[in-house]
């Protein structure tokens, strides 16, 4: 039987700060459950059950010419402790192929841990990607840049590599930088593949007129309140959006906080 850590779902809407000095990193094993010899069989039982007996884990895939963020759930540890990821029934495979390079954010016991790794077999029968074992596995570093805790409602939109947008969600900004923001939008509703580029529309408070915001998505938070780390991508010093934030911010340096993100 696999570990608890795989099996089970954070059920909390509301993550508690990480407040940890150091970063330990985690072996696969400790992460993720001892290697068992059914992890297979687990997954095909898996296809007929609900998915919340699995763990939700987000997955970042770089390359040179195309970026990804897909929505997957670990079900299973191989014998040489790579990992077994199913991904949604309408996945699109052609884009994967082994040795390609992908992060992965997931909760561990409440707390969110990340890892990098390649991949190591693309199984389409199965509908499932097999990881390579993570040489480390480590809770999210805090984020070191200041920045002012907010309560901004706006509106973000993921798209595809085509640019389309794929939908357009609400979404609340926690807190604000001239660098980017952390913000929390619903986890069901957020497509299961998409690209790390969104474009982030909000009206900043004292302001009189929306701003819009085009940026990437830097890390993940996989909670049900799925929150977001996004960096800002101006066009150049005079941007709009760049502007507004400038005199935003400006009027707030006495609210600048350092905790971690």
């Amino acid at each position: 039987m696999l570990c608890a850590l795989i099996g089970q779902r954070y059920l909390s809407s509301r993550r508690e700060e990480v407040r940890h000095p150091t970063y330990q990193p985690q072996t696969v094993t400790e992460a993720f459950g001892k290697t068992t010899e059914n992890s297979w069989e687990m997954y095909q039982s898996s296809q007929t059950t609900s998915s919340s007996t699995t763990n939700t884990v987000w997955l970042r895939l770089e390359e040179e010419h195309q970026s990804a963020m897909l929505r997957g759930h670990l079900i299973g540890l191989g014998s040489d402790q790579s990992l077994l990821c199913a991904l949604p029934a309408h996945t699109t495979w052609q884009q994967f192929k082994p040795g390609m390079t992908c992060r992965g954010h997931t909760l561990i016991e409440g707390e969110t841990y990340q890892f990098e790794t390649t991949i190591k077999e693309v199984l389409l029968k199965q509908g499932a990607l097999l990881l390579n074992s993570p040489k480390k596995i480590t809770r999210r570093a805090p984020r070191i840049h200041p920045r002012v805790p907010v309560n901004i409602s706006g509106t973000i939109r993921p798209t595809n590599h085509n640019g389309d947008v794929l939908a357009v969600l609400p979404t609340t900004l926690i807190d604000l930088c001239m660098m980017g923001c952390q913000l929390v939008t619903s986890e069901i509703t957020w497509p299961s593949l998409a690209t790390l580029t969104v474009v982030l529309t909000c009206r900043l408070p004292e302001l009189d007129h929306t701003s819009k915001f085009h940026g990437r998505i830097e890390w993940i938070d996989p909670t049900p309140e799925l929150q977001m780390g996004i960096q800002f991508q101006f066009t150049s010093t005079s941007d709009v959006a760049r502007r507004d934030l400038e005199r935003w911010f400006g009027s707030q340096q006495a609210k600048l906080i350092n905790t971690v993100a």
